[in-house]
């Protein structure tokens, strides 16, 4: 078998064993959801402070979570670099409310083991819209996904390098539980705008 084939294998191997390992264990919806959603569009990434991550992998993991929120669920997301906001007072921006993360890391060799608790909270008032729990055991010693791994030891250092795609997948996993809202013209023009200022 050439040498090329080989890794692609590998890449599928990967692949299929990065989605089957990945579990959601629940996903809570408030029946006002979706009604909710027509107007609860602006929001802020809060890091929980009971989250057992080092700094980088804290930082590594909100910004994760910005931008997928952003690009594949719609939302605007507004900076906030002071990680503000955890009980819906001090938020930066125009935000409505907050995605809530908290995160579990526990490594054991070149295993490395997440968890990860969203939730989307409606501010004033703190009211639960939406909440998933997910987690999954990965190996911090793949050669895959060269790029993602490149791009956020940039960003973060070194020591995130390995835990790069394990983050992603496990986030992603959590991410295409939630339904984003819907844009209007002036709200898509809005969000251009605040991607565009980080």
């Amino acid at each position: 078998m050439n040498l090329y084939l080989k890794r692609i294998l590998s890449l599928v191997f990967f692949l299929l064993l990065t989605v089957s390992n990945c579990t959601v264990s629940y996903v809570k919806e408030s029946p006002d959801l979706t009604k909710s959603l027509a107007r609860f569009k602006r929001l802020v990434v809060v890091m929980d402070l009971k989250s057992t991550l080092g700094s980088a992998e804290s930082k590594m993991a909100k910004a994760m979570s910005e931008q997928y929120l952003a690009h594949h669920r719609e939302f605007i997301v507004y900076p906030n670099p002071k990680n503000s906001g955890e009980t819906c007072t001090d938020i930066p921006g125009k935000a409505q409310g907050i995605f809530l993360l908290k995160m579990t890391e526990e490594i054991s060799g070149s295993k490395i083991k997440l968890s990860a608790l969203g939730q989307l909270k409606s501010c004033p008032g703190n009211s639960v819209l939406w909440e998933a729990l997910a987690s999954s055991s990965y190996s911090t010693t793949e050669a895959e996904e060269q790029s993602l791994r490149k791009t956020y030891t940039q960003k973060f250092g070194e020591s995130v390098g390995p835990k790069a795609a394990p983050y992603y997948h496990l986030l992603r996993a959590l991410f295409d539980e939630i339904t984003g809202p819907v844009l209007n013209e002036a709200e898509q023009d809005e969000k251009i705008e605040i991607e565009s200022q980080t």
